[in-house]
């Protein structure tokens, strides 16, 4: 993207590199949502991108494309640390001395081993300027499920309930159908299609028969998983009669 306007601030220029990497939530998981902006050496917007598809190019390098000779001696504004090693797709870091960037501004370091500094410090040691750490609290929270994953070792875990103003989840009975809303039920329904999973226990599927789907669908396949600790799942439940929905797992106890 170009731009004639007057050069925004760095802070500026880091948010809407946020902004950037938010698209590719639900689509690049379980790799981080990465936004990245080019600008060239009068401190011009030459280049924007972000991380697309799990597998694909990383945000640094359609950034880098689109400015094409114009980043040589430019800088670099990035939400993410630049990989330096190759996985899925070569090292960010050696595209980003090869596009001759003079300054990189980073928001968070990555915490995947694999990178974990190592990417600055390939860059300095190119004669790369790096400052780290600029919008860094709003970079992890936009990365929280990636970063609890690799620091913590475990998934990141969404809880949804319906509950009426007074603490109840439904009535005595179980006559009554629904607590929530139409526009919430919305609200769930866009969660459920960034998910890799849904889970509820037995119980849930003795009384409501759920698909445990997100309707309309999204880009990810769902794994519906059901506790069910003595194996008591009736055959004929929808999660059994809806293969083509997504998969199910059954989790029960050892005997």
């Amino acid at each position: 993207m170009n731009s004639e306007a007057s050069q925004p601030d760095a802070d500026g220029l880091m948010l809407r590199a946020l902004e950037l990497a938010a698209r590719g939530e639900g689509a690049v998981e379980p790799n981080p949502m990465v936004g990245a902006i080019v600008l060239d050496e009068r401190g011009m917007i030459v280049g924007e991108g972000w991380h697309q598809s799990y597998g694909g190019p990383h945000a640094e390098v359609h950034a880098l494309r689109a400015a094409g000779e114009k980043s040589r001696g430019g800088t670099l504004i990035v939400t993410l640390e630049p990989c330096c090693h190759q996985g899925k797709t070569p090292p960010c870091t050696e595209g980003v001395i090869q596009a001759g960037i003079r300054q990189v501004i980073v928001g968070m370091r990555d915490p995947f081993p694999a990178v974990a500094g190592k990417g600055v410090e390939r860059l300095r040691a190119a004669g790369i300027e790096v400052e780290v750490g600029m919008r860094e609290g709003e970079a992890r929270e936009l990365n929280r499920p990636f970063t609890t994953l690799v620091e913590l070792n475990r998934p990141y875990v969404h809880a949804k309930w319906a509950m009426t103003w007074d603490g109840k989840t439904a009535s005595r009975s179980g006559s009554s159908k629904w607590i929530s809303n139409e526009e919430s039920r919305g609200v769930v329904h866009d969660l459920r299609r960034r998910m890799d999973g849904i889970l509820v226990g037995i119980g849930t599927v003795r009384e409501d028969d759920p698909l445990l789907t997100a309707r309309p669908a999204g880009t990810r396949s769902l794994l519906r998983i059901v506790l069910d600790p003595m194996a008591s799942m009736r055959s004929d439940v929808q999660l059994l009669r809806t293969p083509e929905m997504g998969p199910v797992m059954v989790v029960t106890g050892a005997g």
